[in-house]
């Protein structure tokens, strides 16, 4: 047994917690780590990711809610280490990929700045000094500093549940046998459930799905909560008025992160985030221009649907680093498709400004392919269709829910495990997947399973009321004690498992 291992024995998971600062949370995490210390007794141990935001929650600390805040910038500041030793590097490398079972490489993949070649088909999202400056012997170094960071703090803090943490907090927290959670929107109304790793993944669900009998449904009425919300927040982000206001304001805030000093100022470059506003703009044009095909055009037609997915995006390279290649996949689809079957591609919104030059160009030559209106809802699309492919997107959901049948290339989806859903874990037998899946599929017994899938989420999951990640301070208290009740019930349910 290790020392960890012996500091952990008879602790209660939340006797000493590492909480990760995420701005689309804070205010609600921040009542959350209220909740729990008062309730459990916790110490909390506060990581956060820049100077400016570890003096913002020492300035809110008046009350001594965390014992201590870190900054947990590993990553971005020591990748620019001098004089490193290339052999020691791969070495310490070596032995993480051994203890992680994962490629370092694994842990760049959903990157932003490091991990922007990976993200295929968002070219032209901003770079960075540190996209621009970083060469692979440094990003190396900074991936292996930042997991030994979290391996040691976890260790020397003693540790017994990681909250929110990143990729590589939750390779640490596995190294070290440390229950991790991460707060995730179930894509369900506006239910979110604790996830039990970095993929979002939570055994919970299928163990309820198998529990439940075949008359405990919940029919999916309409799209999740917060796309809503998100939906109407960009519709409005394409006009020129916009555009200006956004140039506008961009100026605004670099001239005052540079005379404050901020380390964002030293983020993104000033030029590319100016360019991305202009071609939020003129990239819609493009889109409008070509995807004008109506969900009534395809009235009478054979169609599989696939939405795109936002890049980059921790919802898909970060979900699934083993496959991203969106533009492969729909030649791999549009390949595969049988005589008379066609493959409605629809654009998602907020990649609309990143795709790669002739983008949408190059996928409209795939002659069985048709453009669909990017702001033909989603769900519609869906019932609409005759199956429906995803990587690891809230459509696969939908499918399964409407009674259509769902191709997956993502390997950690929370629906992966429903008898009707095919995961491709082998492409050259996608041809068989898409024959199967258009091959009279039994719609009922289909929806049966998504509607099962959805009673099962609803009871792993809580509700977050109004909450949507813009108002950040529209939550009721009540929520707050379901979250802290659904966090201890998750835990429960392992440490149990642990002890057999």
């Amino acid at each position: 047994m290790t020392d960890k291992s012996e500091k952990m024995v008879g602790k209660s998971p939340l006797a000493t917690i590492a909480l990760i600062a995420r701005s689309e949370s804070r205010v609600f995490i921040r009542e959350l780590a209220k909740e729990i210390k008062e309730r459990d007794g916790s110490v909390i141990h506060l990581y956060c990711f820049n100077p400016q935001e570890v003096r913002h929650y020492q300035n809110l600390n008046k009350d001594n809610l965390f014992t201590s805040i870190v900054d947990a910038n590993i990553l971005l500041s020591r990748a620019f280490d001098d004089n490193l030793d290339q052999e020691d590097v791969y070495a310490r490398a070596r032995r993480i990929e051994e203890k992680t079972g994962t490629p370092i490489n694994h842990f760049a993949v959903p990157d932003r700045h490091l991990g922007r070649g990976y993200a295929l088909g968002g070219y032209y999202h901003p770079r960075s000094r540190y996209s621009e400056t970083i060469d692979y012997l440094h990003m190396v170094h900074a991936f292996c500093a930042t997991l030994e960071f979290w391996e040691q703090e976890f260790a020397e803090k003693a540790i017994t549940c990681c909250i929110n943490g990143t990729r590589e907090a939750h390779a640490a927290a596995i190294i070290l046998n440390i229950p991790y959670r991460v707060l995730v929107l179930a894509r369900h109304k506006n239910l979110h459930y604790w996830a039990w790793t970095a993929f979002y993944e939570n055994p919970l669900i299928e163990e309820r799905w198998n529990a439940l009998s075949e008359n405990d449904r919940i029919e999916m009425e309409r799209p999740y909560f917060a796309h809503s919300a998100n939906r109407d927040r960009w519709r409005k982000m394409f006009s020129l008025p916009v555009a200006v206001k956004n140039l506008a304001r961009t100026t605004l805030q670099y001239a005052y992160w540079r005379v404050r000093g901020y380390a964002k100022a030293r983020g993104y470059f000033y030029w590319e985030t100016m360019l991305y506003h202009y071609r939020l703009w003129s990239s819609y044009r493009e889109v409008r221009k070509l995807a004008k095909t109506r969900l009534s055009d395809m009235e009478g037609k054979r169609f599989v649907y696939y939405p795109l997915h936002v890049e980059p995006e921790t919802a898909l390279q970060g979900l699934s680093p083993e496959y991203f290649y969106q533009h492969a996949l729909i030649a791999a689809v549009s390949r595969d498709l049988p005589v008379g079957c066609f493959l409605a591609v629809k654009e998602a919104y907020g990649a609309i400004g990143r795709r790669p030059k002739n983008f949408y160009r190059h996928i409209d030559d795939l002659e069985n392919v048709v453009w669909l209106d990017t702001w033909e809802p989603g769900l519609d699309c869906v019932r609409k269709s005759d199956a429906v492919v995803t990587i690891c997107g809230t459509a696969g959901l939908e499918a399964v829910a409407s009674g259509k049948p769902a191709i997956a290339f993502g390997h950690h989806n929370l629906y992966n495990f429903l008898p009707s859903v095919q995961v491709v874990d082998n492409e050259s037998k996608l041809k068989e997947y898409l024959q199967k899946a258009l091959d009279n599929p039994d719609a009922e017994s289909i929806r049966a399973e998504g509607e099962r899938l959805l009673k099962a989420i609803t009871d792993v999951s809580f509700d977050m009321g109004s909450y949507d990640y813009i108002d950040l301070d529209g939550f009721e208290q009540e929520v707050v004690q379901n979250a802290r009740h659904s966090l201890i019930e998750s835990l429960g349910v392992q440490m149990a498992r642990k002890a057999v």
